[in-house]
């Protein structure tokens, strides 16, 4: 017979083992990740519309055209006899521009060309070629629409947020994980247990049905009594059928669970003692004091808060597109004109004052339905988020109380049944001494056989239980991951906030 306890042992697979090998292998975590990392890299792209821009232009300028009666009398520079207008230029420009967090707009450019025209070639020309050279910088300040950090920063702000979303997203399927592989190795382990019960079941009805056979064979017993053993023995074969499927549909599960790829021809595995994985449960539950810790900790609730609070960041940016659009407008700078390219720089110095420009640009929506539209959809999706938030609080609580009743009731049934089985085998142990001495029936045995069965595959599922609700009620709190010396903090990368 196949030593079933060959499936435990000190070398071989903890909890732990299996939740990191799910970690690493589980699909759907993979997708939870690549989730996490597409919200980090959207976030930090966002910050890009603040980086600046450097842009240059070069280029060569050809026009020749006739001229007409209008240039030709509203100047004197132009021969009637030859009424031809050359112009050649060429030119380069460098501008560095962008975008900053209270919403102004810049750029500076500086720009040089030469031009030779007709213009230039007259004598009385005071420059041929013309080098002209300039630099300035413009400004436009929003006043209203688009003004402030709190509008401007809002798509960094969202996008950070999403990414902490998503962050708790994952933790939260990390440790939904881990608690189903965690139930799923207790399972596995007494389902080992029960497989070891059903069998010594078998050594126990197969030692009374040769008890019953010497009994036959020196007349103290009717061949019934072996006929009803062998029944028993029979019956105590069955429920192990039963409980080797009950193990493999465990090992299956854990299987899907902690592998890749699924291997129907794989060796089962080989767990250790899963005593000792959890911490103990506390002989006290205070319900306030397990209710704080989860709103604090759980994922899920703190996923609700986050997501109201980009809603909110969406209101404040709604609410500014609704004004007009005043923009201040800014320019300063200067310029040089000679013969050549040095000369025309030199030229800054001989300027008294700098060109400079002041305005306002006022731009009013004659119908502003779409913005306004947009500002009352934000408030009411912040109002849906905020009452999400309240929906994840009643129904975290709900289950929390849930969990605390199912742990309690758990440990109470386990205690009764724990002490069933003792009563169970001292029964057992008299009824077997009574038949003995003749004072019991073969069938009062078998029955305190079928008794001590049943109430150790009862103990071991009370156990199973118990375990389960604890896990249930640690992963309610958010605290799995540290009770198995799992840190599931992510490291912050490196933005430009």
């Amino acid at each position: 017979m196949f030593p079933f306890s060959a499936l435990l042992g000190q070398d071989a697979l903890t909890p732990q083992d299996l939740i990191s090998q799910a970690l690493e292998n589980n699909l759907g975590l993979e997708v939870s990740r690549l989730e996490a990392g597409i919200k980090q890299d959207n976030a930090r792209s966002e910050w890009g519309r603040f980086a600046p821009n450097l842009g240059f232009e070069v280029g060569v300028d050809r026009l020749y055209r006739q001229l007409n009666a209008q240039d030709l009398s509203s100047s004197s520079v132009f021969n009637p006899l030859d009424p031809e207008y050359q112009h050649r230029s060429s030119y380069s420009r460098a501008k560095l521009g962008g975008r900053l967090p209270f919403g102004s707009t810049y750029e500076l450019s500086t720009s040089a060309g030469r031009m030779d025209s007709s213009y230039t070639e007259r004598e009385s020309a005071y420059y041929n070629p013309e080098y002209n050279t300039s630099v300035k910088l413009s400004v436009t300040q929003p006043l209203l629409r688009n003004f402030g950090l709190s509008v401007n920063l809002a798509p960094m702000r969202l996008a950070k947020a999403e990414v902490a979303v998503a962050r708790l997203e994952t933790r939260s399927a990390i440790e939904t994980v881990m608690a189903r592989v965690l139930l799923s190795s207790y399972e596995v382990f007494f389902s080992i247990r029960n497989l070891e019960v059903k069998r010594e079941s078998i050594e126990l009805a197969e030692s009374l049905l040769g008890e019953n056979r010497k009994r036959v064979e020196l007349g103290r017993m009717s061949p019934i009594n072996v006929t009803q053993a062998e029944a028993r023995v029979a019956e105590a074969e069955a429920e192990l059928i039963e409980a080797r499927v009950f193990f493999q549909q465990r090992q299956n599960q854990l299987r899907e669970l902690t592998q890749e790829n699924f291997d129907l021809m794989a060796e089962d595995f080989v767990l250790a003692e899963v005593e000792g994985t959890l911490p103990a449960v506390p002989a006290l539950i205070d319900r306030a004091n397990f209710a704080g810790v989860m709103l604090t900790n759980n994922p899920d609730y703190q996923a609700s808060l986050k997501a109201a609070e980009n809603e909110g960041i969406r209101v404040v940016f709604t609410k500014n597109q609704r004004y007009p659009e005043v923009n201040l407008l800014m320019s300063v700078g200067t310029s040089g004109l000679h013969d050549n390219l040095e000369g025309s720089i030199d030229d800054f110095e001989n300027r008294a004052d700098v060109d400079w420009s002041l305005g306002i640009a006022v731009n009013v929506p004659l119908d502003n339905r779409t913005a306004k539209s947009r500002y009352h959809a934000a408030r009411k999706r912040e109002q849906q988020a905020l009452l999400k938030v309240k929906q994840s609080e009643v129904q975290l609580l709900s289950a929390l109380g849930s969990a605390i009743d199912q742990l309690e009731a758990g440990i109470e049934r386990r205690d009764l049944i724990q002490q069933s089985v003792r009563l169970a085998r001292e029964a057992l142990a008299a009824e077997e001494r009574r038949l003995e001495n003749g004072k019991a029936t073969n069938y009062e045995v078998l029955n305190q056989q079928r008794e001590l069965s049943v109430s150790q595959t009862q103990g071991l599922a009370a156990e199973v239980e118990v375990q389960k609700a604890w896990i249930q009620l640690l992963l309610l709190q958010g605290k799995l991951s540290e009770a198995l010396g799992f840190n599931l903090t992510f490291g912050e990368e490196k933005s430009a906030d």
